[in-house]
């Protein structure tokens, strides 16, 4: 596919709708199969944001604080880290035609949630189109991740977007990192190669222990210039646009669901700053329990957690038990 260069000065709106119509649609093309979930599982780690009545971070809770129910029936808990130990951050970066075209300004605001990290914190950046791919190691330089972030440019990525296969991959990989684990995913949530089984899919994000706080990036494409006049060609562009984005916002509702976090849909470019910071606080005030499974049927369990003092409690909703070994 080429422009002239006359083209190109054409509106780079309009040439992203004609971009973003066509590439999404080559993933879906290909047979892909949602990969069999084998989990072992020894501990099952728990993250939890306490916030009181008037939504402000509840700090200095004590294990003893905290009860946690698997399936109903309370469990001991195993382990405790508090709000204030360090966390494990992935950013997690759509590099597609969004984020080329109008990604810069955004990237900017994200520096904002590593500036509001706590010290000991640590960083990591993975950039995901067709498959995710590690950008900046898991470090705790957090100066040298703002840097790297401030110096990235999407000179590619302009091919497929496969926001689920890419975000099982990372979640998988962060199983062996030990620690309080959170993704931000920032991202338009437009998937060419969506989940055949959605069912196991939705099953295998909720049983993971890391929380998912999202950012939209699909503000620019909501906020397109609408003209008095378009030919029957751009009436249907639009409309199949609109289509896209709503199942994307969906898409991404559903997965900060399934993990206990958090989407943000900002409605206008001075939003993303204080989104961000806000992000940092939830991740510094995380809370991680850490109880032992009673039960290896294999199957799909409920976790519940309460806690003292607090008035909301924010978590993941469900864990997947270790099958019986024969």
């Amino acid at each position: 596919m080429h422009f002239s260069k006359k083209a190109c000065r054409v509106n780079l709106r309009q040439a992203f709708l004609f971009i973003f119509l066509v590439f999404p649609k080559l993933a879906s093309a290909q047979e892909t199969q949602t990969p069999a979930i084998r989990v072992a599982v020894s501990r099952v780690n728990v993250g939890v944001v306490a916030t009181d009545r008037h939504g402000n971070f509840v700090e200095g809770l004590q294990k003893s604080d905290f009860h946690i129910f698997d399936n109903g029936v309370e469990q001991p808990i195993a382990g405790f880290l508090a709000n204030d130990d360090p966390a494990q951050v992935v950013l997690m970066l759509e590099c597609g035609p969004a984020m080329r075209l109008f990604g810069r300004e955004n990237l900017q605001k994200a520096d904002a949630l590593i500036a509001n990290l706590a010290p000991q914190d640590r960083v990591s950046i993975v950039c995901y189109s067709s498959g995710p791919h590690v950008m900046f190691d898991l470090s705790p330089d957090l100066t040298a991740a703002r840097t790297f972030l401030r110096e990235m440019n999407f000179s590619s990525g302009l091919g497929d977007l496969n926001l689920s296969e890419s975000l099982l991959v990372v979640l998988d990989r962060l199983n062996s990192v030990p620690g309080k684990k959170t993704i931000v995913l920032i991202g338009s949530g437009v998937d060419g190669a969506p989940p055949e089984n959605a069912e196991m899919f939705q099953s295998r994000i909720s049983a993971s222990e890391v929380q998912v706080l999202i950012v939209s990036t699909s503000l620019p494409f909501k906020k397109l210039p609408k003209k008095h006049k378009h030919d029957l060609d751009e009436r249907d562009a639009r409309a199949k646009v609109a289509q896209m984005f709503k199942e994307a916002d969906a898409r991404l509702r559903s997965l900060a669901a399934a993990t206990g976090g958090h989407v943000y849909f900002p409605k206008a470019v001075k939003d993303y700053q204080k989104i961000y910071v806000e992000i940092a606080q939830i991740v510094r005030h995380e809370y991680n329990l850490a109880f032992v499974p009673q039960s290896s049927d294999g199957k799909l369990h409920s976790l519940t957690v309460t806690a003292s003092h607090t008035h909301r409690l924010d978590h993941r909703q469900a864990y997947l038990a270790p099958a019986a070994t024969p």
